[in-house]
């Protein structure tokens, strides 16, 4: 193949994109096509790896899911102590514990005070082992649920802090911005890059995918094995159910504005500025243009150049290798003597100069007409 129709032929092929967050040795799925990937939305999914809960919220949400817990069993005809699980513990650790000859057992496990079977829980290192110990009896579980919450919510936006940056087939790690890979991490990312399905692909199992099931579904079909063998009631059923899949939204509160910070350069990108419509902010997520689409621009890292013209290339992204969270607003110190920088305004007209290099100067009522046409999207998908 002469030069010039190999020139021509990697000009004409496409770069197929992923994030990796090397620190973790975990990569997303493929993104596809970088210019697609921004305009398909085809990288919202992103978004919750980098959305902190907020656990100021964790209170509320819990007073109503008692809240709901309570209505079911008006609809059920149980009483309220079956679902309040303080009302449990404080009759456990105001009793005696008695075996079937009537004598007091206080060597057993369970006759041990709340605070004790808390510690017990909490020196537990396996997800799996909190919950096996949470199903002996309601008891454990009312103990038990607090730490299956904390630990289902410390899963969350596990790139949170991360560096991070958006490689292609076509990346050459040993050329990747100083610092960020180890020699070992250039050997094994010089083989991943080249991988197109990265669901058969392994490299000793150093690095894994992304996007998997949630801790929440892992610990369901866990509980569904359990139960096969040991039936419960349809009320002790729909709550342990109800305690293994949290409404995640509600620790994505809807009444504050959300910011995409780069921990590393200490800016931040606020979603009322770049969201088309106000109406497409969905809590941390932002339909049509969001945080997802702002990141993978200005981290993205090729060894092939992607000039989008107006001396704006996104091939050695300004953000690669940065470390990045999305929180609330009032996450930011007011007083601008902390060094926070808001670039909202930069960034914004940057996805202009993208969009419009690649689409048109309409670019924005065009992909705002496809958005309506589509089913609204789900604010975080964890469920």
């Amino acid at each position: 193949m002469s030069d010039n129709i190999r020139r021509i032929w990697i000009q004409l092929m496409q770069q197929l994109w992923r994030i990796i967050a090397p620190g973790r040795r975990e990569v997303t799925g493929s993104l596809g096509e970088l210019m697609e990937a921004l305009v398909s939305g085809s990288a919202a999914n992103i978004v919750p790896l980098f959305a902190v809960p907020l656990d100021t919220h964790r209170r509320e949400h819990r007073r109503r899911r008692r809240g709901r817990m309570h209505k079911a069993t008006t609809t059920n005809n149980l009483s309220k102590s079956h679902w309040d699980k303080a009302a449990r513990i404080d009759q456990h650790d105001s009793k005696e514990i008695r075996g079937t000859d009537g004598k007091i057992k206080p060597n057993s496990l369970y006759a041990l005070p709340s605070k004790v079977h808390n510690l017990i829980f909490g020196s537990l290192d396996e997800i799996e082992d909190v919950l096996s110990l949470s199903l002996v009896n309601r008891y454990f579980w009312a103990v038990g649920l607090t730490h299956i919450e904390d630990r289902i919510v410390s899963s969350l936006a596990p790139w949170a802090g991360e560096r991070i940056i958006c490689v292609s087939d076509d990346s050459d790690p040993s050329d990747f911005p100083p610092g960020l890979l180890s020699a070992d991490e250039q050997a094994d990312l010089a083989q991943l890059i080249r991988v197109h399905h990265i669901d058969t692909f392994t490299i000793d199992n150093k690095w894994k995918k992304t996007g998997s099931r949630s801790l929440s579904q892992r610990l369901e079909d866990r509980f569904k094995k359990w139960e096969a063998e040991h039936p419960l009631s349809e009320a002790d059923r729909t709550e342990i159910l109800m305690g293994l899949k949290p409404e995640m939204l509600e620790f994505y509160p809807r009444d504050q504005p959300w910011i995409l910070r780069n921990l590393t350069t200490k800016e931040y990108v606020r979603s009322e500025v770049i969201a088309l419509n106000e109406s497409f902010i969905q809590r941390p997520q932002i339909d049509v243009l969001g945080f997802s689409e702002v990141l993978i621009s200005r981290i993205s890292w090729s060894s092939r150049p992607i000039d989008v013209g107006h001396g704006l290339n996104m091939s050695h992204g300004k953000w690669a290798g940065h470390r990045f969270d999305i929180v609330p607003l009032s996450c930011v110190p007011k007083c601008a003597s902390q060094g926070w920088t808001d670039v909202s305004n930069e960034v914004l007209r940057e996805m202009d100069l993208i969009f419009t290099s690649r689409k048109a100067d309409d670019w924005r009522d065009s992909l705002s007409r496809r958005n309506q046409k589509l089913a609204p999207s789900v604010a975080l998908g964890y469920s």
